[in-house]
């Protein structure tokens, strides 16, 4: 028998999107569990678990966090559909059965995702070599038998190459089996002089129009930007399970400051805050609390990743609380 042991995580080293299509996967195959919703942009899958012998059923929010390109958080609560406060403080340990039960389930489809596809590849690595030893062995008659004949092997065109593009020229000069080996070197030697004092005069050039854009640069003057800061965007406080008025982000970076207190000095309490999109109902979906504690009091603050749009606050304690949204600005 567990008391409110409804949450869990795990990672895994393996990309966001590999893992959501594992789990999309491996929770229809779970007896008494179905997808409700998935979202793969923000990494969230709402799963529905039925009425069994020590529940009347749970909402299964799952969270995929990417902390790089190849490696995955995976945040999962599992509430029961009467609610902690209801009847599902005492669960038996079917929530964290659930929650099990979803990460083994998962970890075994991408176990064996990844063995066929380092089968795969050895394969295509394998036939790869084999055709790769076949080009080269046919290339290598069909050059013996088409040198004779090429265009490089053309004196005439050699020369006309050196004097109108000389680097074809150069590698016509090289390539040619007639020309002397004394006549390749004095040629590239006089080509290479040529360039050189090409580059001399246009490095001049450059350095007198650089001259000139720094004394002019030096002369404007650059403002000072102003930088950012934190501001309430709303404030709200009370005692016991409340929602808030719908306030609006604009998607930059934003935080919850929080202040709670239990009452009775039981030395443990009860504090949870959820940021719910406008129009959702957590009773109905489901969700994963910004800031849960179970402390006697705590004053803190939490990092919130909210997208622009219109949330509300539902906070579900047992004492005074005051929570502020900021972001900054």
């Amino acid at each position: 028998m567990a008391f409110l042991d409804h949450n869990g995580e795990s990672e895994f080293p393996i990309s966001k999107d590999k893992v959501f299509n594992a789990m999309c996967r491996a929770i229809p195959t779970i007896k008494g569990m179905k997808i409700d919703n998935a979202d793969k942009l923000q990494g969230r899958i709402t799963v529905k678990a039925g009425v069994s012998l020590w529940s009347w059923g749970e909402n299964i929010p799952i969270q995929l966090i990417e902390l790089s390109e190849n490696k995955t958080r995976v945040q999962i609560t599992s509430s029961p559909k009467t609610g902690v406060l209801f009847g599902g403080a005492l669960d038996m340990g079917k929530n964290r059965k659930n929650i099990e039960t979803i990460l083994s389930t998962t970890s075994r489809i991408l176990s064996n995702s990844e063995n066929q596809s380092t089968e795969n590849n050895q394969q295509t690595i394998y036939n790869q070599s084999n055709n790769f030893q076949t080009n080269l062995n046919s290339n290598f008659m069909e050059q013996q038998n088409t040198n004779s004949n090429a265009w490089y092997e053309k004196t005439w065109v050699v020369v006309i190459l050196c004097i109108l593009f000389f680097p074809v020229g150069l590698y016509a000069l090289w390539k040619n089996s007639s020309i002397g080996k004394g006549w390749k070197i004095g040629v590239t030697a006089i080509i290479a002089l040529i360039v050189i004092a090409n580059i001399g005069g246009k490095e001049d050039k450059s350095q007198s129009a650089s001259n000139s854009t720094t004394t002019e640069s030096t002369t404007t003057t650059t403002e000072p930007t102003k930088e950012k800061q934190w501001e309430t965007v709303y404030t709200f406080k009370g005692n016991g399970m409340k929602k808030s008025p719908v306030f609006e982000l604009t998607g930059g970076d934003a935080r919850l400051k929080y202040s709670y207190k239990a009452p009775g000095g039981l030395g443990m309490g009860m504090f949870s805050v959820y940021v719910v999109d406008e129009g959702d109902d957590i009773m109905k979906t489901g969700g994963i609390p910004e800031v849960m504690t179970q402390a006697e009091n705590e004053d803190s603050e939490s990092a919130i990743q909210k997208g622009s749009g219109r949330y509300y606050l539902n906070v579900n304690a047992s004492g005074n609380w005051v929570v502020t949204v900021e972001e900054l600005k």
